[in-house]
């Protein structure tokens, strides 16, 4: 079975706006359109975000859908209902069911590949009789498909410089494009941003008469996620979860399983961590976890050609650890390139033989970037199949 008339819709490339996607939504029926959700926004942490308050949610005996983006291996994983990621099958059912509505509606343009999977998800949604949906947005917030969630708290995450060539230039630019989705009369929950971010936030929600909360971070991260930044990601989480279930505790959080998040996984007798960090913020996440759980890791980076590969390169010098560049072109995709980079790892094979260098050396190897390279990776020591191609 395929998803073809899915992933076909990747040449449509990415498209924000929401006249589309609304018109194609309605012509459905508005599936889903009274379920309580919970809107996750912002540059980095949505998808822990998102993890932990699912996690929690259905410990209180909740029916959650969780949309996230995007996946490692299978597009199915964006779609989960019960923790358990969606059948093939069916969520290509669902996504006929849009193309085939999308034949029927005037549309200034085509509906691209999130929109149609969004638009999907939420029939799967519906048809699952979910209690809540919690929501990741893919890009931005103001024009992002998942605005046509029935949002009862907004979370928004740390924010910073990502996608630029959609969102602004500047770190206030990007925040207003998230605080975008706050309604008015409905809770937004944020994290300590820097000063020019929570200005945005602050003015906007203001604006619209939407109550914002700057939550303090947890002591400490919840088991099974590691880092400093969790700790922030899991304020968040238990705060927006607690305007569904106020019943939700702190130790709610722990024992979320999320693949691609400082995920440690034993290989050839030493230790191997994936991170999908791929900016330069949540590199710098990384390096802070790996100076406190994994000392002497080298570390090999690689991300698309859109990021700020001048600001990532200088906080992997900044780290005094042994580092490479991985150049994604060998991995079917736009690579950045890394000036001065002390080497450069072309491929797939040329990647592992570094990592197997580094733990016969007796240290510890992470590979960092693009959710396109850590599948590859993931996939090739789990010994899982070819990830599906998908963005966002």
């Amino acid at each position: 079975m395929s998803l073809e008339a899915l992933f076909s819709r990747r040449a449509v490339g990415i498209r924000l706006g929401l006249e589309a996607v609304d018109a194609v939504y309605v012509a459905l029926g508005r599936p889903a359109a009274a379920v309580p959700a919970i809107h996750i926004v912002g540059t980095n942490g949505k998808g822990s975000t998102a993890a932990m308050i699912d996690h929690a949610l259905r410990g209180h005996g909740l029916r959650v859908g969780l949309f996230t983006s995007p996946h490692l291996h299978r597009v199915a994983e964006r779609v989960r209902v019960g923790g358990v990621p969606d059948d093939d099958d069916a969520l290509e059912a669902a996504a006929a069911r849009v193309l085939a509505v999308e034949q029927r509606v005037t549309l200034p343009r085509p509906l691209s590949f999130f929109e149609v999977l969004t638009l999907a998800a939420w029939q799967r949604f519906a048809e699952a009789n979910v209690d809540v949906i919690v929501a990741e947005a893919g890009m931005g917030g103001r024009h992002d498909a998942t605005r046509l969630c029935e949002a009862r708290v907004v979370a928004i995450a740390s924010v910073d410089l990502d996608h630029q060539a959609w969102l602004g230039d500047t770190r206030a630019a990007i925040a207003a494009e998230k605080v975008a989705v706050a309604r008015a009369g409905v809770p937004v929950f944020t994290v300590q941003q820097v000063p020019e971010v929570l200005a945005v936030l602050r003015e906007h929600t203001a604006a619209i008469g939407a109550p914002l909360t700057v939550v303090d971070a947890l002591e400490v991260s919840p088991r099974g996620l590691v880092g400093e930044h969790q700790r922030h990601n899991a304020a968040l989480a238990l705060a927006a979860a607690r305007v569904i279930v106020p019943a939700v505790e702190r130790a709610d959080l722990d024992g979320v399983v999320w693949p691609g998040r400082f995920e440690r996984i034993a290989h050839r007798g030493g230790t191997l961590v994936l991170d999908v960090a791929h900016n330069p913020a949540g590199v710098a996440a990384l390096l802070g976890a790996l100076a406190e759980h994994e000392k002497d890791a080298a570390i090999a980076v690689g991300t698309v050609a859109d990021k700020d590969v001048g600001a990532i390169v200088w906080a992997l010098e900044r780290s005094g650890r042994p580092w490479a560049w991985v150049d994604l072109r060998g991995f079917g995709t736009t690579g950045a390139r890394a000036e001065g980079a002390p080497m450069v790892l072309e491929d797939l094979a040329s990647l592992l033989a570094w990592v197997d260098d580094r733990i016969a050396e007796g240290g510890s190897a992470c590979v960092c970037g693009s959710h396109v390279l850590i599948a590859a990776v993931r996939a090739r020591v789990l010994g899982l199949p070819a990830a599906q191609p998908g963005e966002r």
